[in-house]
């Protein structure tokens, strides 16, 4: 499991990848895990060449999960000076990233999602804010969608209790509950120490990692984020949102072409959130699950009755 891995030194990297050998350890190492996304992983590419990070040394690392649209063969040419990880198999979001992180040896890993876009000198922020704070285990930023809104990042902890409002859950569909919603996801104004924060934009500290373990690999997508902020927070490292690190992020480029799978990958990542946190309530995870599984057949019968604009909403 990725919990009970550590970040790598520097000479176990050689020894182990060879082909991913670097000199000394950098300030930033940014991992972007990608599936499918060969226009939004270019642009996202694009954006952290025009966008670097200025106050210390960075690489970026590319972790394909076996893409079939290109996306490795657009990254060595578009893009050599990234190291490129290519996958056989979809792994998945968190075991790509503990790939990326193990392969570097860094000060913080930036995760950064093949969707998004760094805008200004986000890095630079995130980077300074981090370092300069040394109890601050993982740090976020501020999210805007295509259409120039923002998107809730900060990310509260699902209980048996909030999760009938997710944004996942068909009662946050019906007018009267979106309020609730909208109460979980609101995000702060200013600087702000928060439950958890969403993945697609998370830096971590690479001494935080080697005390709580790397992603959990039992959460092939989804719910990954939480869990890790979760362990940081439990032992005592912080985790911030800062509103002037800014990102522009195309929610769900990767998953709107398996949205079946996505959703029923959240759907399973969320039962072994609880069955991990909660395990001492076995009989309530088994009612949990039973409640799961008949939702997403509910969401699955009312996005193939409305041709997926439920999905889409």
């Amino acid at each position: 499991m990725g919990k009970n891995r550590r970040v790598k030194t520097q000479t176990e990297q050689r020894e182990q990848k060879g082909n991913l050998t670097q000199d000394s350890v950098v300030d930033l190492a940014i991992v972007v895990v990608s599936y499918n996304t060969a226009f939004h992983l270019r642009r996202c590419l694009l954006s952290l060449k025009k966008n670097p990070l200025t106050r210390g040394s960075s690489v970026v690392v590319v972790v394909d999960n076996a893409s079939t649209d290109g996306s490795p063969q657009m990254v060595r040419q578009k893009f050599p000076g990234a190291f490129l990880i290519e996958n056989d198999e979809n792994l998945g979001f968190a075991k790509g990233c503990n790939q990326g992180i193990e392969a570097i040896d860094a000060k913080y890993y930036l995760l950064f999602n093949s969707d998004a876009a760094a805008m200004g000198n986000a890095l630079d922020v995130i980077l300074s804010f981090v370092d300069a704070n040394p109890d601050i285990g993982a740090a976020g930023g501020l999210t805007f969608t295509e259409d120039g809104n923002i998107q809730p990042s900060t990310l509260v902890y699902p209980n048996y209790w909030n999760l009938l409002f997710s944004r996942a859950s068909l009662l946050s569909k019906i007018p009267v509950f979106r309020w609730k919603m909208s109460e979980l996801r609101k995000v702060p104004d200013d600087v702000t120490d928060v439950e958890a924060l969403a993945g697609g934009f998370l830096i971590l500290r690479a001494e935080a990692l080697n005390e709580v373990g790397l992603l959990d690999e039992r959460f092939f997508i989804y719910l990954e984020d939480i869990d890790i902020c979760r362990r940081l927070r439990k032992n005592e490292w912080r985790v911030v949102f800062n509103p002037s690190a800014r990102i522009l992020h195309s929610w769900g480029a990767s998953s709107s072409k398996t949205r079946v799978k996505a959703f029923w990958w959240h759907h399973m990542s969320m039962l072994k959130y609880f069955q991990k946190h909660y395990p001492y309530l076995l009989p309530i995870n088994i009612v949990l699950g039973a409640g799961l599984f008949t939702h997403f057949v509910l969401w699955w019968g009312l996005n193939t009755i409305t041709g997926w604009r439920a999905y889409r909403k």
